[in-house]
């Protein structure tokens, strides 16, 4: 399928055969656009913090579970807010040290447009620097006010937070198939469940331990160790360039070339 763009030239375009248009290579502003796109590398990079990892959560519904309706209080789909592995004061720290990463951004080093922040490349290396530092804050934080047994406490919260919920929809009668917390036995079905490649869907509405299962697989991407929720922490940047489109038509040779090509493509957007 071939998905053609109206505002971009056309790099190959002998492999469309239903249009007839000329290859960008063959443009004088192709060349203009690729001297523009190299003294913009020159001077430095559009760069953004990306941080995944730290926001656990879950929601449940019980048709998304395809609970029984012998099993239900009533015949609504009732769905449950979102299950926040840490509680809302840890969740506004992590915030603000995210606010604290983009904090190094200033007029100093970078300019902010629509790409997100232009770092000048004079300052890579202290960004770099910034970036690991980040990330050792954030370790910290996690280990020293947190902590491994904190930490399993907060698990601990959200999968009996998730059971009550489920309690509140389920016949009292089942309510026994749905056990609290136990880290042993969560352990001990998430490998299972992990070497079968077990889904929701697959389940048996019959297995005693059905309830349990569909909350191990719900909560498969919340590590039950602080190791390893550190671990799958990821701060990286993001290092991204402007459309050769918009550089066809300037000249950017000197900074003040760039400040003002950045504000005239902030106006046109």
């Amino acid at each position: 399928m071939d998905l053609l763009n109206p505002k971009q030239t056309v790099l190959f375009p002998d492999l469309i055969a239903d249009i007839d248009l000329p290859s960008i290579t063959t443009l004088p502003e192709y060349e203009r656009a690729i001297k523009n796109f190299i003294k913009i590398s020159d001077f430095g990079a559009f760069i953004e913090l990306n941080v995944s990892g730290i926001e656990k959560s879950f929601s449940l519904s019980l048709n998304e579970l395809r609970v029984p309706q012998r099993y239900r209080l009533s015949h609504d789909n009732i769905i449950s807010p979102a299950f926040h592995l840490f509680p809302a004061p840890v969740r506004n720290h992590l915030n603000r040290l995210k606010y604290d990463a983009r904090a190094f951004f200033n007029r100093t080093n970078s300019i902010k447009t629509i790409f997100g922040y232009f770092l000048l490349r004079q300052y890579f290396h202290l960004w770099d620097q910034h970036r690991k530092d980040y990330k050792n804050s954030v370790v910290n934080y996690l280990q020293n006010e947190i902590g491994e047994k904190r930490y399993r406490q907060f698990f601990v919260n959200i999968w009996n937070e998730a059971v009550h919920f489920l309690q509140s929809g389920i016949k009292r009668k089942f309510h026994h198939m749905i056990p609290m917390a136990d880290i042993d036995l969560i352990r001990a079905e998430r490998e299972r469940l992990e070497r079968t490649k077990m889904s929701v869907s697959q389940l048996d509405h019959e297995d005693p331990d059905y309830f349990f299962n569909c909350l191990a697989i719900k909560t498969l991407h919340i590590p039950i160790d602080l190791k390893d929720y550190i671990q799958g922490i990821l701060i990286y940047s993001t290092f991204t360039t402007v459309h050769l489109e918009h550089l066809k038509k300037t000249k950017i040779e000197t900074r003040e070339d760039l400040l003002e090509f950045l504000t005239t493509i902030q106006q046109k957007s």
